[in-house]
């Protein structure tokens, strides 16, 4: 029969009318001698389409530049150039369009955009719609890609004009990959994986000799490769880096790590000392130099969103002699480091004179088998992201075809015809009959076994291929269908269905241990069950959601709805489902919903649907693709064995698969993380780190070690928590909840344990407050209330002091009495970011960091006598620590904690740089120095009953928010505090302490009351409100802006999981992005 395919989708297919839009100044003498440049593409938005921006001439030579030419060149408005790869010496830019998932080819390019003979042709089509990435390989012509829904990586040769003359070149344990990069002049080929643990792999351009290079990565988009140094360089968007390392994974290098927390990189290319990246939030393309980092170049794109970025440039596409050169593949040839070697497209296999090619058989080699009652015919499984093609139809004459299942290894087809079982032999091109089976509600294949499974209403049996015995498995089963199998677990899968409800249930293969894994809340409700191989999850459809757990029924989750369709079936990072009524609906696993529609014009009620790619249907799994090949950590494959390995911070113990921590109790640091959301202990006598083992659900932001207790205090900001635990990572509490506010900076009162923390709205809105918690009871109580943005705190509670940072329009330091009166900015000249503050108890001085000048400065506690202790160039210094005669710092671009003597400001050398470190934020010491305490509240807590606070005269009583005070002592509710050694645990009894001057602690007869600072604003209520209401309009106008201009690029833009926050240097999405300062670059175009 003949089968129509069309495709229905959110975007309709695009092809290019072309627009050169060209700069009216006269360039003609440098046209003639200027063929090099920068290639950028932009996507289109809600006012403009998709281009291409080219910048003509050699890029180290724009850093001196302040006038050159720009060209543009302008497609479809729904075009969406997401990856350019270049031949500068046969004048070829290769596009992939993310909108049409295709790849294109245009000719005579140049980068004047001025060649009338320029034209573009179609070279691939079917490619997901992801950030697909593109690498060439010059010399032997051929284009390479990323597929990271398919978890795949292709090769085509561009030679040919066969839209199929491609191949799958590597699949096996891939997941996620997106970054790629070729060196042709050495044969290897990179890539990045982005899925359990970041990692870039190496492997020859044929896909062979695979191994992993670079672990403890997060998220690369992008790569590229610097063919005379032999060195890779790649962007991580959630490390917030441009790094580099050899072709060998050693000598790894943050070449420049941004001060954004949420910076979003999506392109990057080398050129000469030039490493340049596209800041697609910020609107900004930005050349750095490729050793310092140091900013070099940037250019502003204003109305247009830069993505992909490469250089187009003969010189660094170097021409040598290669042996495929002398080689007469039929098909393509790929260079390698041992020499040539031919390809074969996918469908074909490599002759004996490892020249030609056979085919392997006449169907296609990934594809998608449906049936209706009489006919079954395959699609090509790019059929799921609108390969358009002829689908094959199988010469069967049939009467009542239901179910399929196919056997990949072996090349077969089952299905069942009028009550018997059938086989179709792909290479025979035959059909048998196997056995009756009756009226069949369910059909799988275990290819392990070579056994095939059906279902009746009550019953399931097995046919075994070898021997061709016929065994019923389990009887009396409730109504099984949807039958499914995994054989690597051994376990098969139903749904069984009773007056009761619905259920998926599973057993073993041989019927035994009947478990049920999930139930349905209506009956008749589920459908379509279906076991992944790739994600070893099972699927299925409840009441038009999709949904799957893993194989043993944990982690429920919930994807999109499909409406009213009943069949279901996964591959890769899709499924395909249908009410069988003559149309297929793709959708994405990713992004959540139907992408694409499938109609099937003419071919009727489907009956049956099965999958068939041998990549799915091994024998066994690669030695890391189940259960992480058994390692805790990272599993890294070697041939058929694997390798496990730790994190940073942990050992690999004796049996080779289990990783764990050396605790440290005393001597040592503790950093936070904020990028791996880690914390560390740094040994300050030998700088060995070990990693505090924090649960991943864990973000913290600020945290230090409880002097007394060795407990870690932390703020965790995606939470919105305070937390605490033992150095172990063990017994986790949560101490406060903030709801919308998000806490950062938190300090000790040591006389009472309260905890006092900084803690800002998450959102638009400006608003902060300094807050006291009790962290035995919960109680809390807000103190300071009209802040701006605060985001850190220290006390000095034997004077009654609290510090604190509000980083709003106008950046302070303030000073208040622990109870939050007399409060005022003693610090608000000449600072710019202030990301830390750190109290010398010893020498009485207040030491900050300012993470935009780049210093650290001190003062005393009233602000005067102010100095600058270090300037430490493009830091980006973060938090600091007073300890002893020394200040210990983190810097946003400093792998490593700093450590600098307190006296002289001299760095004293104590700990090597590590790349493994992210963005460290805060920074303590175990033990720290003393804190000198409040000895009225150290004393029975004040006789309070609640909070003892010091104040700058002595204490006061005070309750949480929503209790009122009795008396001067005592709280109206709660039970009165616990003295504070059985608080803390202590089966002793607390030394004398004594207060600042050596006074033995004594009662002094109880809380002084002090009269709070008159902080009210005199500003007439008319015309504030006047003005609050235009600020409103203002803001909602802005808001409406920003939403229309930014809606038509959320296809494309990876949304990275940070909050609206500030940590170091963090002042918001700008168009400074690497850069100091804006551009100030003249464009002409």
């Amino acid at each position: 029969m003949k089968l129509h395919v069309i495709f229905f989708e959110r975007h309709s297919f695009v092809i290019f009318p072309l627009i050169c839009v060209l700069s009216f100044l006269d360039f003609s003498k440098a046209q003639d001698t200027i063929d090099n440049g920068l290639i950028i593409s932009q996507l289109p938005n809600l006012y403009s389409s998709g281009s291409l921006t080219t910048l003509p001439g050699s890029i180290d030579a724009f850093k001196t530049a302040s006038i050159f030419p720009v060209r543009n060149f302008n497609f479809h408005e729904t075009t969406e150039i997401i990856s350019i790869a270049t031949d500068a010496n046969d004048r070829k830019i290769y596009l992939l369009d993310g909108n049409t998932r295709s790849l294109y080819k245009m000719n005579n390019f140049n980068v004047w955009l001025n060649d009338s003979s320029q034209s573009i042709t179609l070279l691939h089509e079917g490619i997901s719609k992801t950030s697909t990435k593109l690498a060439y390989d010059w010399l032997t012509k051929n284009i390479y890609w990323t597929d990271e829904y398919y978890n795949w990586i292709a090769v085509q040769s561009t030679n040919d004009s066969d839209p199929s003359m491609f191949r799958v070149l590597v699949e096996n344990g891939l997941s996620k990959p997106l970054a790629i990069a070729v060196d042709p002049l050495v044969g290897y080929l990179f890539w990045s994986e982005h899925d359990k643990t970041g990692k870039i792999e190496r492997a020859t351009l044929a896909g062979e000799e695979r191994e992993t290079i670079v672990t403890g990565a997060v998220w690369i988009p992008d790569m590229a490769v610097d063919t005379e140094s032999k060195t890779i360089y790649w962007i991580d968007i959630k490390r917030n880096t441009v790094e580099k390392c050899d072709y060998d994974g050693n000598n790894r290098h943050v070449v420049r790590r941004s001060k954004f927390t949420s910076i979003t990189m999506s392109g990057i290319t080398v050129y000469k000392d030039l490493v340049c990246v596209t800041e697609y939030h910020s609107y900004l393309v930005t050349c750095l130099d490729k050793t310092t980092g140091d900013n070099k170049w940037m250019r502003y794109f204003r109305s247009r969103t830069p993505w992909a970025i490469s250089v187009y440039d003969k010189t660094t596409q170097k021409i040598i002699d290669h042996s495929c050169n002398s080689l007469k593949c039929q098909h393509f040839c790929v260079n390698t480091p041992s020499g040539g070697k031919c390809m074969c497209k996918s469908g074909y296999k490599l002759a004996s004179d490892k020249v030609t090619c056979q085919e392997e058989h006449y169907l296609f080699s990934k594809g998608l088998f449906i049936a209706n009652k009489t006919d079954i015919c395959m699609l090509d499984i790019r059929v799921i992201t609108s390969l358009s093609h002829e689908p094959i139809c199988l010469p069967l004459n049939r009467e009542s075809v239901k179910l399929l299942a196919t056997s990949a290894v072996d090349k077969r087809l089952y299905y069942t015809d009028s009550g018997f079982l059938y086989s179709y032999d792909f290479l025979s091109n035959k059909s048998s009959s196997l056995t009756r089976v009756g009226k069949i509600s369910g059909l799988t294949f275990d290819w392990i076994e070579n056994i095939v499974y059906w279902s009746d209403s009550k019953s399931i049996s097995l046919y075994s291929v070898g021997s061709g015995i016929v065994n019923k498995v389990i009887d009396n089963v409730e109504n099984p269908s949807y039958l499914t199998v995994c054989p690597y677990h051994k376990r098969l899968y139903w749904i069984t269905s009773s007056t009761a409800g619905d259920r998926i249930v599973y057993a073993s293969l041989d019927g035994s241990n009947i478990t049920t894994v999930y139930t349905s809340v209506t009956k008749s409700g589920l459908s379509g069950l279906y076991y992944n191989v790739d994600t070893s999850r099972i699927f299925w459809i409840d009441n038009g959601e999709v949904k799957s757990v893993k194989n043993d029924g944990s982690d429920l989750q919930t994807y999109f709805t499909v409406n009213h369709d009943k069949e279901l079936l996964v591959y890769k990072d899709y499924t395909l489902s249908t009410t069988t009524e003559n149309e297929l609906h793709s959708a994405s696993l990713a992004s959540r919903r139907i992408e694409l529609t499938v109609e099937l014009d003419g071919f009727g009620k489907l009956t049956g649907m099965a999958i068939f790619d041998p990549g799915l249907q091994k024998k066994q799994k690669g030695p890391c693709e189940l259960n992480n090949g058994g390692c805790e950590h990272i599993c890294l494959p070697k041939g058929t064995f694997r390798k496990c390995m730790c994190g940073f911070g942990y050992r690999l113990e004796v049996n080779g698969v289990n990783c764990s921590t050396d605790t440290m109790k005393n001597n040592f640091i503790l950093t936070v993380d904020f990028t791996h959301k880690r914390m560390y202990q740094i040994s300050t006598q030998s700088a060995v780190v070990s990693a505090v083992d924090v649960d991943k659900d864990y973000s913290p932001a600020r945290a230090f070690v409880h002097h007394v207790t060795s407990e870690i205090y932390w703020s965790d900001y995606r939470n919105r928590q305070i937390k605490k635990m033992d150095l172990s990572g063990k017994n986790v509490t949560t101490i406060l909840n903030l709801g919308s506010f998000t806490p950062f900076g938190i300090a000790i009162d040591y006389s009472t344990d309260l905890l006092y923390y900084a803690a800002v709205l998450s959102g638009l809105t400006s608003a902060s407050f300094i807050g006291v918690v009790d962290p035995y009871t919960g109680y809390d109580r807000q103190i300071i209330t009209d802040l701006a943005a605060a985001y850190e705190v220290v006390l000095y509670p034997s004077k009654g002091y609290l510090f604190y940072t509000d980083t709003g329009d106008a950046p302070y330091i303030g000073r208040s009495s622990m109870d939050g009166t007399f409060k005022e900015a003693i610090v608000a000249t000449k600072i710019r970011q202030v990301n830390g503050l750190a109290i010398d108890y010893t020498s009485k001085r207040l030491y900050w960091s300012d993470g935009v000048q780049d210093v650290i400065e001190y003062c005393d506690f009233d602000g005067k006598n102010r100095h600058v202790l270090l300037k430490d160039e493009q830091a980006h210094i973060a938090n600091l620590v007073v300890a002893g005669n020394f200040v210990y710092y983190t810097a946003i671009n400093r792998q490593r904690v700093t450590k600098v003597n307190k006296n002289s400001g001299y760095k004293v050398h104590w700990m090597m740089d590590s790349h493994e470190y992210g963005r460290l934020e805060s920074v303590d010491t175990h033990p720290g120095d003393v804190q000198p305490v409040n000895t009225d509240c150290l004393n029975k807590n004040g006789n309070c009953s609640s909070m003892c606070i010091p104040t700058l005269t002595g204490y006061i009583c005070a309750c949480a928010d929503g209790m009122d005070m009795k008396d001067k002592f005592t709280c109206t509710q709660g039970d009165k505090r616990k003295p504070l050694t059985i608080l803390r645990g202590l089966s002793y009894r607390e030394e004398e302490v004594v207060s600042e001057n050596n006074i033995p602690v004594q009662n002094l007869g109880g809380p002084r009351a002090v009269k709070a600072e008159d902080t009210s604003d005199a500003t007439p209520v008319i015309a504030g409100s006047v003005l609050g209401a235009v600020v409103l309009i203002g803001i909602v106008v802005v808001l409406l802006f920003i939403y229309f201009k930014r809606r038509a690029r959320i296809a494309y833009e990876e949304q990275i999981d940070t909050p609206n926050v500030k940590f170091a240097n963090d002042s918001g999405i700008s168009n400074a992005g690497f850069g100091d300062g804006n551009p100030e670059i003249r464009i002409n175009s």
